[in-house]
């Protein structure tokens, strides 16, 4: 098999346990799909952009229903956890424009400040439970090197979110390094219509029952 065709049926694998199984970290979900397929973890692996691609796919074949409601609910919700940290220029990750929420749903937000003491504290005054992890991340695009973001896990909330916390410096230079997509700021969010996104450009179906 071609490394192309490796990397496709690894993209494709990773995206199907995204979606029935809620992983959440795309590094982890490669690793454990090439495991899965009988392959070295530390092969070339697909790009994060190749998973999205293989995540709309899956949708397209295996989804059933598109739950209107839920998206919204889903909208709003997203828009709350972002009012919380509005000075740390949110962006939502989620692939909400498209319509694409998987069975376990959580609020992706990225945060960008250089104090992460900042984030806590918003979180702490708020009553929010929540865990806090480190989460591996190739840190350069088409490289092997690793990075460990800060990342929050907020539970006592209508859906759960987690919250990666970014330097300032990442949110201009975001394209030459790991992050790739800064995703959707809150005005984007915000001006989302979402029956409009459904009718016009038929979106892929979701699956959240």
């Amino acid at each position: 098999m071609s490394s192309k065709n490796i990397k496709i049926s690894v993209a494709n694998l990773a995206a199907q346990m995204i979606m029935e199984e809620g992983i959440e970290d795309y590094l982890f979900a490669k690793k454990k799909a090439a495991k899965s397929l009988g392959l070295n973890e530390n092969m070339s692996l697909p790009s994060n952009s190749q998973i999205d691609n293989a995540i709309k796919d899956f949708n397209k074949i295996f989804n059933q229903d598109v739950d209107i409601e839920f998206l919204e609910h889903f909208k709003t919700q997203a828009l709350n956890v972002m009012s919380m940290f509005k000075n740390f220029r949110p962006h939502l990750m989620n692939q909400l424009s498209e319509g694409i929420i998987p069975k376990f749903p959580e609020i992706k937000i990225n945060l960008f400040t250089d104090n992460l003491k900042d984030i806590e504290y918003i979180i702490l005054n708020s009553e929010i439970s929540y865990e806090f992890r480190e989460v591996k991340m190739n840190s350069r695009v088409g490289g092997n090197s690793i990075k460990s973001i800060p990342t929050f896990y907020l539970d006592n909330l209508p859906i759960s979110a987690g919250i990666k916390v970014y330097f300032e410096n990442d949110f201009f230079n975001f394209k030459k390094n790991f992050l790739q997509n800064r995703g959707l700021n809150f005005n984007n969010v915000l001006s989302l219509d979402i029956n409009a996104l459904i009718s016009s450009n038929e979106l892929p179906l979701m699956q959240n029952k």
